[in-house]
């Protein structure tokens, strides 16, 4: 039985470190989504900010505490406290006016819907620096490809140029222009690993640090590449006024403000105590008594007229951000639509005309050098003409995925 329970978990802990390996090396968005929003301290303390609120509201609405007392009275000079005449046992519970827990418990209700909506923010804001760090971190693995691309072909005519010079075909400027560019080639492949890992060390910071992703051998499994979208502004606008998390927590804020001025208003009425007294006199103890008891606002002129102007001006700030909030969203969407929309044409220029130029001025190139038919500095004109297309394609593709993110956070829509 030992040796059966054994070979168990030897298979389960194989079948989990296969199925780690294989996760570990191909990230999908989703995967990433959902690892960072699990281990983000951000979500975690937005998180338990529902839970202090959800405390707050059994403490709004909970009574003072019960006051229990006893006095002994009436004891001679001189003897123990056991000989006294009197002796009262009493309870004493003291509450706000009715009406008052009633606004307490809906002003709880208010800020743990407001918390809840500031988790929905967090979460938001959460996925869009984790969808942007994932595809920066790919748009860098990008460029560090198409500068592997480029050493290649650096390398390639470096070592073409010092044969033709010992043959006596080339030049000493051919020869020396080759080699810089092959040393050229060298320093980019340099910076573009050194922004590659940078990219993913920043990517591993915001999915929390995960251990179960190897960021050494990462896969990208979601593209970069351009999907053709048709948004408009005024939808986008409209939408997010109805949906944005941040919008509906500025709102609810207003309600519990709101509450807030009714509570103040109601701290002119009076407050009760009630005290229940079971008493013994000349050792007989078949007494009780009953108190009750009311507190007035004698001076509400300082107490109670601050905190109806506290409440009141409190109202006012939170309408003022509600205003500002809607201001500063449709600002964002604006701006992120402009970056939308002037990334997608940059996008279409690439793919219609610059890309597919720029291959085949390299492409001719390549074959006119190959025949002598141009100098190396004509046919370097050419590469650099291809290698720079193909880098600003991927930042574009970067930079149009990102005004997407951006709509999506400003909107609260899932765009893609």
């Amino acid at each position: 039985m030992r040796h059966i329970c054994v070979l168990f978990i030897t298979l389960l802990l194989v079948s989990n470190i296969y199925g780690q390996e294989k996760f570990t090396k191909d990230l999908s968005l989703k995967q990433a989504l959902e690892i960072g929003l699990n281990n983000h301290p951000e979500v975690q303390k937005s998180r338990q900010k529902i839970e202090l609120n959800k405390g707050r509201f059994f403490k709004d609405i909970s009574p003072p505490p019960l006051n229990v007392s006893i006095s002994n009275e009436f004891i001679p000079s001189g003897s123990g406290l056991s000989n006294f005449d009197e002796r009262t046992f009493e309870i004493t519970q003291g509450f706000e006016f009715p009406t008052i827990y009633f606004a307490k418990g809906s002003r709880a209700n208010s800020e743990i819907k407001a918390s809840e909506y500031g988790f929905e923010q967090t979460q938001n804001s959460i996925k869009t620096q984790i969808k942007k760090a994932y595809f920066n971190a790919q748009a860098k693995q990008m460029l560090l490809k198409t500068a592997e691309e480029n050493l290649q072909i650096a390398s390639d005519f470096y070592k073409k140029a010092e044969i033709r010079y010992n043959v006596g075909e080339g030049s000493n400027l051919e020869l020396l222009t080759s080699k810089t560019q092959f040393t050229e080639a060298n320093a980019m492949i340099s910076l573009a690993k050194r922004e590659y890992h940078t990219a993913l060390n920043h990517l591993n910071f915001i999915l929390g640090y995960n251990l179960e992703v190897d960021f050494q051998n990462i896969k990208f499994s979601d593209s970069l590449a351009y999907i053709k979208m048709s948004l408009t502004l005024d939808e986008l606008i409209n939408k997010s006024l109805l949906t944005n998390p941040a919008l509906k927590k500025a709102n609810t804020e207003l309600e519990s403000s709101e509450i807030n001025k009714s509570i103040a208003s109601m701290s002119y009425l009076p407050s009760f105590n009630a005290s229940y007294l079971f008493q013994s006199r000349n050792s007989n103890n078949g007494y009780y008594g009953f108190r009750l008891g009311l507190s007035l606002p004698l001076w509400f002129m300082f107490d109670q007229k601050g905190k109806v102007q506290e409440a009141n001006a409190n109202y006012m700030i939170n309408t003022y951000e509600l205003q500002n909030i809607k201001n500063y969203i449709v600002q964002s969407i604006n701006n992120a639509f402009v970056d939308f929309v002037n990334d997608d044409i940059q996008i279409q220029l690439y793919k219609n005309e610059l890309l597919p130029q720029a291959e085949e001025i390299f492409k001719t190139a390549n074959l006119s050098y190959q025949a002598g038919e141009i100098s190396y500095l004509e046919f370097l004109q050419a590469k650099f003409t291809t290698i720079n297309t193909r880098t600003n394609y991927i930042k574009s593709l970067y930079d149009f995925k990102e005004a997407i993110i951006n709509l999506e956070e400003s909107t609260s829509i899932i765009l893609e």
